[in-house]
């Protein structure tokens, strides 16, 4: 088995070298904590119910943004999560709860 390189640059390198198991291989954007509270109050929702949430409580993020943010966190656990807003709230609602993946 050959010997790993662990936190020395090779020759000629800027870089340092580590295994590419000691890389992190999720990031947590921006909206990270902003996504996690409204799926913390989404899955426990009842089928047909959607939050409201205040565009104000979206801490100045473009809401173009934390839409994209929330949709991208459905389809990573496999919920179909659907989202509309008018000129002061920010809805989001389950479309189908039992796409839900077993996590």
């Amino acid at each position: 088995m050959p010997k790993k390189q662990s936190g020395t640059a090779r020759r000629g390198s800027a870089y340092e070298v580590v295994a590419a198991s000691d890389v992190p291989h999720e990031r947590k954007g921006k909206h990270n904590a902003l996504v996690s509270e409204i799926f913390s109050s989404l899955l426990p929702l009842q089928p047909g119910n959607a939050l409201k949430i205040p565009l104000l409580d979206l801490r100045k993020q473009k809401m173009e943004n934390v839409r994209a943010a929330v949709n991208r966190a459905g389809k990573k656990i496999g919920l179909d999560v659907a989202t509309s807003s008018d000129d002061y709230f920010f809805y989001v609602w389950v479309k189908n709860k039992h796409t839900l993946a077993r996590h």
